[in-house]
């Protein structure tokens, strides 16, 4: 399968992504003291939601402008802050692009790097091994505080890593085209890239439909005996219905310190909003998992 995001950019799993992304970075930016931000798999930095392949599976209907809608007619508890900044950085890039455009990743990275503080510098780079995906990445966010290489994320991450900073995020957020394969590849990314940049925090997002291949990277990851392992899962639809996607979720090395707590927060809220309407009932604490696999 050739995957390309432009199907699915601002679905479900885009918004819990960059609302945790942003949560993190947040995080990171209030000690004075530089970080550094790579995204292995930068994709093309903007994509547009009035696209044919995004009217082709209207996912974003599910997704983003569904937490706009909610957010517009009112919600009943209390929104978190990642979410207000997430929905400020939207309206930012609508403003400066046009109204259909949604970001991804690498430009989050680069808007927060743009308007952070000045106390704690952030350095950030996205790789991108497509050659097309790459060109668009180049072009559409050259002008952005952020270095672009056509690069691949299994050569560059333990290539750049420590990084010179000594404080840092690397998220790999890869399109999983061959599940057990994939699964079973990241973990050698992990551990090689944690063996390089021990305090260093990782960042993997991967989707939920094949709950078999998910338990096995859980139970090979926990085998590795790496210790501050944490799971951010966002799941719409039990396990046994049978639909493209059944969830998403973030795994994260050494998150900063509250992280597992404010992800809960954000995950709650998200989940009742962007439930579909044909999901079967589910409980709050099965649809919003924050989870140690290994604690500290």
């Amino acid at each position: 399968m050739n995957y390309k995001h432009a199907y699915h950019a601002g679905n479900f799993a885009d918004v819990a992504k960059h609302i945790l992304l942003l949560q993190l970075l947040a995080q990171f930016s209030k000690k004075a003291k530089p970080f550094y931000v790579l995204d292995a798999y930068g994709g093309r930095g903007l994509y547009s939601l009035d696209s044919i392949e995004a009217h082709k599976t209207n996912e974003a209907q599910k997704g983003v402008f569904a937490l706009e809608n909610a957010i517009a007619n009112g919600v009943n508890k209390p929104t978190p802050k990642a979410v207000h900044q997430y929905l400020d950085d939207l309206a930012y890039a609508r403003k400066k692009y046009d109204r259909h455009v949604y970001p991804g990743s690498p430009w989050f990275i680069a808007h927060h790097s743009e308007h952070h503080s000045a106390d704690a510098p952030l350095r950030a780079e996205a790789f991108e091994a497509v050659a097309d995906e790459y060109d668009a990445l180049n072009y559409q966010l050259y002008q952005l505080p952020i270095g672009i290489h056509h690069r691949n994320a299994f050569e560059g991450v333990p290539a750049v890593l420590p990084p010179k900073e000594k404080r840092g995020v690397v998220l790999l957020d890869p399109p999983f085209e061959q599940e057990h394969k994939d699964f079973s590849r990241l973990v050698d990314l992990l551990v090689a890239s944690h063996k390089k940049f021990a305090t260093g925090t990782l960042v993997l997002w991967y989707p939920i439909k094949n709950i078999e291949a998910v338990e096995l990277f859980y139970k090979k990851m926990k085998r590795t005996e790496i210790k501050k392992q944490l799971i951010c899962e966002l799941n719409l639809y039990p396990n046994d219905v049978a639909v493209g996607m059944n969830g998403t979720g973030l795994f994260v090395i050494n998150p900063p310190w509250q992280f597992d707590e404010n992800a809960k927060e954000i995950l709650e809220f998200l989940a009742p909003i962007l439930k579909p309407d044909n999901a079967p009932a589910m409980k709050l604490e099965e649809m919003a998992k924050v989870k140690w696999l290994v604690g500290e």
